[in-house]
């Protein structure tokens, strides 16, 4: 009954959470801009992610509070050095958009990115050694098993969603026949 009530709480959050962005969604659609909701699209994603991993794993009160905490540092981190690879990008980028791009400066910013990404790795190698003394066995196959399938689903149903979108009016000033 405890795990019902624990469900239906972080449910209820997360519906919270989700609200105010609906209303953002809304107002950018009328053209008040798509950019700046990109963080609150990124907290409810991240807000689903550990709903749906809690709902697998089925974690004891003290198992919850334990990995919740874990794993939202963990997130950051990942998160901070997403951005630091995007930020790395970035400057790759605009060495190659110059006229005549030194190979020195491509293949010292190659080397910066593939450090980063190593760092991230390492972050997510301890993340799961740190889990490891929370879960049992099951639980850490479970949310190895649930990290994969998650960053999968939501692949595809962008892909899908793609998929679905109607395709663009035609020009009412290209009109065929007479």
């Amino acid at each position: 009954m405890k795990r019902v009530k624990f469900t239906i709480v972080i449910g209820a959050l997360f519906l919270l959470m989700a609200l105010p962005a609906t209303k953002i969604d809304a107002q950018q659609h009328m053209g008040r801009g798509w950019g700046r909701d990109k963080d609150q699209h990124a907290k409810n994603l991240e807000n689903l992610r550990m709903l749906k991993m809690l709902e697998v794993l089925n974690l004891s009160d003290e198992q919850s509070n334990r990995f919740i905490a874990e794993f939202a540092s963990f997130r950051k981190q990942v998160n901070e050095i997403s951005e630091d690879i995007e930020n790395e990008i970035d400057s790759l980028i605009n060495i190659l958009h110059q006229t005549e791009p030194s190979d020195n400066a491509i293949m010292d910013q190659i080397s910066k990115i593939e450090a980063t990404k190593i760092k991230r790795e390492n972050v997510y190698k301890e993340f799961h050694k740190q889990v490891a003394k929370i879960l049992t066995p099951v639980q850490l196959g479970k949310m190895v098993v649930f990290e994969e399938h998650f960053e999968r689903e939501l692949i595809e149903s962008v892909r899908g969603f793609r998929d679905r979108v109607a395709p663009p009016m035609p020009n009412p000033d290209e009109r065929q026949g007479p």
